[in-house]
């Protein structure tokens, strides 16, 4: 299993999911003109994660406390959807960690990406934190 590192564009955000190191990042704009295709790569690496962990649970029966971390400035409505998908393929995680959580993080003065977090964090299973960033 490899980490999926991504840099950020005008249009794209930084992606960086790391499971060696535990960190599960998403930071900037998503404002691509074709989001499936962009968002699909991930929803391959988080298949390709569920494999891993239900390995690594059988062999050291040690599971995982996973947090993925989400800031973006800017999401367009394709991508608004992706992101959804993308939240509810982390859900599928619930039952090979020991916990999973999302942080949410939005700019102050960003009632939009704050609204975005609060509407996510009802339509899945999963524990958010809603944070101002300043």
């Amino acid at each position: 299993m490899n980490k999926l590192i991504l840099t950020a564009t005008d249009v794209t955000p930084q992606i960086t999911l790391d499971h060696l190191e535990s960190k599960f990042e998403i930071f900037g704009e998503s404002c691509m003109e074709n989001a499936s295709r962009f968002y699909s790569t991930l929803f391959s690496w988080i298949e390709e994660y569920k494999t891993y962990l239900y390995f690594i649970n059988d062999y050291n029966k040690n599971k995982k406390k996973i947090v993925f971390t989400f800031h973006l400035s800017y999401v367009s409505s394709s991508a608004l959807k992706c992101t959804y998908d993308l939240l509810q393929k982390i859900e599928e995680l619930k039952p090979l960690c020991e916990s999973i959580n999302i942080k949410w993080l939005y700019d102050k003065d960003d009632s939009d990406m704050e609204e975005n977090g609060n509407e996510f964090s009802t339509m899945v299973d999963i524990p958010f934190s809603i944070l101002e960033v300043v």
